[in-house]
């Protein structure tokens, strides 16, 4: 005896259920030949008859009224289980998972806390360069700093980043001596090759947060974007780096898998991100 599937023993239940297998080719939008092939199928690979064929109204045999049973409760179990997946794909509860980089974390905390306080949600957040991957599923979403958003994911562009350098009115007093912080361990991002050619370094930091806690606390002047200095009120901008940092502008993208967009907890988190986005000077 070979294996009975489920896939041929629905249509001897959809016989059950319609009382023929006219009844039953009807409902599966089928036609009564090809009911009647598969129920023989189901008939080869169990050993034992399903149906007695004759004229008039079709009868199941004992062994087939026991498949159908069988088949009847399993379209039942897999109605319930379809139905619980729909209901919690319409819930905004459970996890979803957040990576991008370290620069961003001042503006994640705001959005982070009101869906959490909003839903019953738990957000892990991953930082850094080399995060999960949106594309293998391996995070929901992801803010990336790119031109355009990768092949196999979905995006909203979130934010322009315009660069500037900055510092505290003490640092730039300075001049023509002006100190700078700059990226340690960046060899090859443009940031890093523009601070090469314009930067006298007192000061490095593998870690932006520091870069621009340095900045702030008035160690020297700094690299960075615009919307990041805009958070301390003691930095101020030296203008006559503007030209020479206008190409080092970058472009905040959202990101999602593209099955995942619809999402009810994906789309809550993502809203959150891009109502703070926008409320930034």
């Amino acid at each position: 005896m070979s294996s009975i599937l489920w896939d041929d023993v629905r249509y001897l239940e959809a016989v059950e259920r319609g009382g023929s297998v006219g009844g039953a080719a009807r409902e599966l939008g089928l036609s009564a030949s090809t009911v009647y092939r598969r129920i023989a199928a189901l008939e080869a690979a169990a050993g034992q008859s399903c149906l007695v064929r004759g004229p008039g109204e079709v009868m199941l045999t004992e062994f087939g009224a026991a498949l159908a049973r069988v088949g009847r409760q399993t379209r039942k179990a897999l109605a319930e289980a379809s139905g619980a997946a729909r209901a919690r794909d319409t819930e905004v509860s459970g996890e979803v998972s957040l990576t991008t980089v370290e620069a961003l974390l001042p503006f994640l905390v705001g959005p982070i806390a009101d869906i959490t306080t909003r839903h019953p949600l738990q957000v892990t957040l991953h930082l850094g360069d080399d995060g999960p991957s949106v594309r293998d599923r391996e995070v929901d979403v992801a803010i990336g700093i790119m031109a355009r958003p990768p092949s196999g994911c979905w995006g909203r562009r979130l934010c322009a980043l315009p660069c500037g350098v900055f510092g505290t009115r003490a640092a730039i007093a300075r001049r023509p001596e002006v100190r700078w912080v700059v990226r340690a361990g960046e060899r090859h991002s443009p940031e890093s090759a523009w601070e090469r050619e314009h930067a006298r370094p007192v000061a490095a930091s593998g870690r932006f947060s520091t870069l621009v806690s340095l900045v702030a606390g008035g160690v020297g002047v700094g690299l960075m974007p615009r919307m990041i200095a805009a958070r301390h009120p003691d930095l101020v901008e030296l203008p006559e780096h503007r030209a020479s940092v206008a190409s080092l502008a970058r472009t905040a993208w959202l990101l999602t898998h593209p099955d995942q967009r619809r999402n009810p907890r994906i789309v809550v988190l993502m809203k959150a991100l891009q109502a703070s986005f926008a409320a930034e000077p």
